[in-house]
C-alpha cells in the first residue's frame, strides 16, 4: 500500500505550453489526493512539505559555512552533530508553515497572502525554535549560523512558492472531472459541496448528472445527461475520472456491470459518503446508516500498542506545554483574583462525559462570574453574553482558559485531541435527538479537536449536529498522525482564528 502512494507521489512528467512548464502527474484525476493513515492529503501538499524540508537542511548548512567561512577547521565546530540539528531546524520550519496553513490551502489567499504568512510562520518558528533551544540546548547552532540559515530558508521558500504556483502547480491540469449518477437530492447535496470546498476552491469538475428511471429530479435539469451511449462510453468520451454514485433510492442493479465496465477503464468508483471524507473530511449523518458505520467504522478498535503511544504522546506533550505556559497561566490567575478583588476561584470545575459516559470534573479558567448559573440551569453561552467577565473574553478568544485541561490530560480523563467534552445535561438531550451523537464517546475528548479547527465551537443544538459530523470523521479515523496535524491546525486557529469557520454569529462557546 505505501509502495502505491509513494509511486502515484512520484511519477511526474513534464509538458510544454508555450513557454510555461506544468508539471501534470500521469493519472491526474486520481493522484492529486492520496489517503495516508486513513487521513486524505493533496498530493502537491506533501511535494511542496518534502522540498521545504530538504531546503531547510540545506539552509542550516549554508548557514553554518557562511558564518564561519575563512576558518580553518570551522567543520569541527560541528561535526557529526550538525545533521540532527539541521534536521531540528527543517521541522520546527515546517511544523511552522503547516501552522499557518501553508499546505493545507496551496494559494488560496493569493501572492500577498502567501507572503504574509510565510512571514508570519517563520516568526512563529523563531519564538519555538528559541524556547526549544533551552530545552535541547545541544541542537542550538550559535547566534551567527542560526541568524543566516533563517535568512537563506526563507529566501528559498519564496522562491520556490513563486516557481511552484507560477510555472508548476496549475488547477486546471489537476482538476478531476467528475460525473454524478443520480438526479435526486443527494445529488444537489453535492453538487453544493463540489462548487465550494472547505477551506477553498474545489479540484472537481462537474461534467453533468447521469439520470436514472424512476428516481426523482431536484438539479439543474439542462445539466442532466440525455445520452444514447452506454455510461463508460460517455465517461470515457469526456475524460471523466470519477463517477460519484448519488442515488436517493437502492442502487439498481441494471446498471452494475456499466459500473464494472468504468473500473475497468481507470474511472473511479464512489459513494456520497466517501467523497465528503476525502472533500470535506466529515462524515453526512444524514446519509448514514448503521450498516455503513459498522463495516466502514475501523477507528473504533486500537492496538494495545497504540494506546500506549498515544498515551505517551498525551503525557510528553502536556508536560512540556505545562512548562512553557506556566508564566502564562500565572498571569492570569493574577488577573482573574485582580478583576474579582480576590474574591471567588481562578480555576472552575464543571461536570463533562468522557469515555464511554463517565462523568469527570473539567478544569478551566474562570471566565464568568460567580453567579453565572446560580439557578443551577446549564444555559449555552451567547455571544455577548454579559456572564463573561472583561478578563474572560480575553482568555475565551485567546483560548487560553482550556489551559487547565492539560491537568484532566495528565490523570487520563482527557487526550490531547479529540471530541470536545459536552454537559450531561446537554448529552442526555442531543443523544436522544441526534442519531449517532453517543459513537462520540467511544473516544476520549480532547482539549482540541477535529470539529473544532473544521467547524468551531457549538452554542446550540443545530451546531450540534454540524459538529458531529467531524466529530465521526475522527471517530472513524483517528491516528496519531491525525492528532498531530490537529495540533498543528490549533496553532493557527488559536493565534489567527483561522482554519475554523465557527458558528453562526450569534452564537458563541456553551458553558462556562
Amino acid at each position: 500500500m505505501a509502495a502505491g502512494w509513494f509511486g502515484c507521489l512520484c511519477q511526474p512528467c513534464f509538458m510544454i505550453r508555450g513557454c510555461r512548464v506544468a508539471l501534470l502527474p500521469l493519472d491526474h484525476g486520481d493522484c492529486n489526493v492520496i489517503r495516508i493513515f486513513r487521513h486524505y492529503l493533496h498530493r502537491w501538499s506533501l511535494v511542496l512539505l518534502a522540498v521545504d524540508l530538504l531546503l531547510a537542511i540545506a539552509s542550516v548548512y549554508a548557514g553554518v559555512a557562511t558564518r564561519f567561512s575563512g576558518w580553518e577547521h570551522h567543520d569541527e565546530i560541528h561535526g557529526e552533530m550538525l545533521l540532527p540539528k539541521a534536521i531540528f531546524f527543517a521541522l520546527v520550519i515546517v511544523t511552522s508553515l503547516g501552522a499557518m496553513g501553508r499546505y493545507q490551502r496551496l494559494m488560496d489567499e493569493g501572492g500577498s497572502g502567501e507572503l504574509l504568512h510565510v512571514g508570519l510562520s517563520f516568526v512563529v518558528g523563531i519564538v519555538a525554535m528559541s524556547m526549544l533551544f533551552y530545552v535541547f540546548p545541544d541542537l542550538f547552532i550559535g547566534r551567527g549560523a542560526f541568524g543566516y540559515a533563517l535568512m537563506y530558508n526563507l529566501l528559498l521558500v519564496l522562491c520556490v512558492r513563486y516557481f511552484f504556483f507560477r510555472f508548476v502547480l496549475d488547477r486546471d491540469l489537476l482538476t478531476r472531472r467528475v460525473l454524478l449518477f443520480g438526479t435526486g437530492e443527494r445529488a444537489r447535496i453535492l453538487t453544493e459541496a463540489l462548487r465550494k470546498r472547505s477551506g477553498g476552491q474545489s479540484d472537481c469538475l462537474l461534467m453533468g448528472y447521469w439520470p436514472v428511471p424512476g428516481h426523482p429530479i431536484r438539479v439543474d435539469a439542462e445539466r442532466i445527461i440525455w445520452d444514447t451511449r452506454e455510461l463508460y462510453d460517455y465517461a470515457e468520451a469526456l475524460d471523466v475520472n470519477e463517477v460519484i454514485i448519488a442515488l436517493d433510492k437502492p442502487f439498481p442493479g441494471l446498471y452494475l456491470d456499466e459500473m464494472q465496465e468504468c473500473k475497468s477503464r481507470g474511472i473511479r468508483i464512489m459513494d456520497v459518503q466517501e467523497f465528503f471524507e476525502r472533500e470535506r473530511h466529515m462524515i453526512l449523518t444524514e446519509f448514514m446508516d448503521s450498516n455503513w458505520w459498522l463495516f466502514h467504522s475501523d477507528g473504533l478498535y486500537r492496538e494495545p500498542w497504540s494506546e500506549v503511544v498515544k498515551k505517551s504522546f498525551d503525557i510528553s506533550i502536556s508536560l512540556l506545554l505545562v512548562l512553557f505556559t506556566a508564566p502564562v497561566m500565572l498571569l492570569v490567575a493574577l488577573a482573574i483574583l485582580i478583576e474579582s478583588g480576590g474574591r471567588g476561584p481562578v480555576l472552575y470545575s464543571q461536570q463533562r462525559v468522557g469515555y464511554g459516559g463517565k462523568i469527570f470534573q473539567v478544569m478551566k479558567f474562570r471566565s464568568m462570574r460567580t453567579d453565572a448559573e446560580q439557578d443551577g440551569v446549564a444555559r449555552w453561552a451567547v455571544q455577548n453574553d454579559s456572564r463573561i467577565t472583561r478578563v474572560g473574553h480575553v482568555i475565551r478568544r485567546s483560548r487560553i482558559d482550556e489551559l487547565p485541561q492539560f491537568i484532566n490530560v495528565l490523570k487520563g480523563e482527557m487526550s490531547l485531541v479529540g471530541p470536545r467534552p459536552e454537559r450531561p445535561e446537554f448529552v442526555a438531550v442531543l443523544k436522544t435527538r441526534i442519531p449517532y451523537y453517543a459513537e462520540r464517546l467511544r473516544v476520549k475528548p480532547g482539549i482540541t479537536g477535529w470539529a473544532q479547527i473544521r467547524y468551531g465551537y457549538g452554542a446550540s443544538e443545530e451546531d450540534a449536529v454540524e459538529k458531529l459530523k467531524y466529530d465521526l470523521y475522527y471517530v472513524k479515523n483517528h491516528s496519531l498522525f491525525l492528532d498531530l496535524l490537529v495540533l498543528i491546525h490549533t496553532v493557527e486557529v488559536v493565534l489567527f482564528g483561522h482554519g475554523a469557520s465557527g458558528p453562526r454569529p450569534e452564537r458563541t462557546r456553551q458553558g462556562s
